[in-house]
């Protein structure tokens, strides 16, 4: 299908906002809809084994201007395929495994696992869809969907199922350091083997003719992306297209406190709907889009 579509000029500068997670819980998904209804958000994941992942679709319906993608996963989440059918893959209440290094490594271990992998993504692809939503781009949980055994099935499923992009997890993780310049050694490892990874999967993505991301922000600094740091990210935001995501809500319930106590999602949330950071973005000249207008522009 030719060379990997690229979205931006090079000269401009162009942003999106992310919230991943949608269909995990109500207090996320409501604050979904006031982000993108009175803030920055223009994309939202869906989530097809969340809690609320009806709830969130019946937003999703009264939001036609945000773009929705598949937020496929296969760790700290639930299945949507009964436990019966995914044997090796999920506990008896249907549970992914919590602990991303030893899963991962499991993974690409166990060749055995990935026709189940395969049906159970299949199975989230098609519940969204069969829901009536237009999906636009397609990601991972913990960003799994770059793992070098899945990264291939997971462009796979972006050409059967007509899902025009993919996100690469490439962040700069030096600006991100010399914004938040806490735990500096996990944030340089974790940035160079996503960088890594995101580089594999760009030449599939090349074959298949997706449009992808050329920068990421929200992978080193995962659950804290505040209004102080976007506020110093803008700046520093390079040519292209830029995607930062994050996981808002208006309060923390025991769903998420149980999927990640220490993110602060309620300063995310904040800082999706901050005036300060749309000036800030009006200022630098940076257009905010999302996967959608990338695709259409492609």
């Amino acid at each position: 299908m030719g060379a990997v579509k690229s979205p931006s000029a090079p000269a401009s500068r162009r942003v999106m906002f992310t919230a991943d997670d949608f269909g995990l819980s109500p207090a996320l998904n409501h604050a979904v809809a006031l982000a993108h209804r009175f803030g920055l958000l223009r994309n939202a994941s869906l989530m097809a084994g969340g809690r609320a992942f009806s709830q969130a679709v019946a937003l999703s319906r009264q939001l036609p201007g945000l773009c929705l993608g598949v937020h496929l996963t296969l760790i700290q989440g639930r299945a949507v395929l009964p436990p019966q059918a995914l044997p090796r893959l999920v506990d008896s209440e249907g549970c992914f495994p919590r602990d991303p290094v030893r899963t991962g490594w499991r993974y690409f271990s166990e060749t055995g696992l990935l026709p189940e992998i395969k049906r159970e993504w299949r199975a989230q692809i098609e519940a969204v869809l069969g829901a009536g939503i237009e999906v636009w781009h397609l990601n991972g949980h913990l960003n799994l969907h770059l793992h070098p055994r899945l990264a291939p099935l997971a462009v796979e499923l972006a050409r059967e199922y007509h899902i025009p992009a993919l996100r690469l997890a490439r962040e700069n993780w030096r600006t991100t350091l010399a914004l938040a310049p806490d735990r500096p050694l996990p944030k340089a490892a974790l940035g160079c083997i996503f960088a890594f990874l995101s580089r594999r999967a760009r030449r599939l993505a090349e074959d298949a003719g997706l449009v992808v991301n050329d920068h990421l922000f929200g992978l080193t600094h995962d659950g804290r992306v505040t209004e102080d740091y976007l506020l110093g990210l803008v700046p520093c935001l390079e040519p292209g297209l830029t995607e930062v995501y994050s996981h808002p809500a208006l309060a923390v319930d025991l769903v998420l406190k149980e999927a990640a106590p220490a993110y602060r999602r309620r300063e995310e949330f904040a800082a999706l709907v901050s005036v300060r950071v749309k000036n800030r973005l009006a200022k630098q000249g940076i257009e905010v889009t999302n996967f959608r207008e990338a695709v259409l522009r492609a």
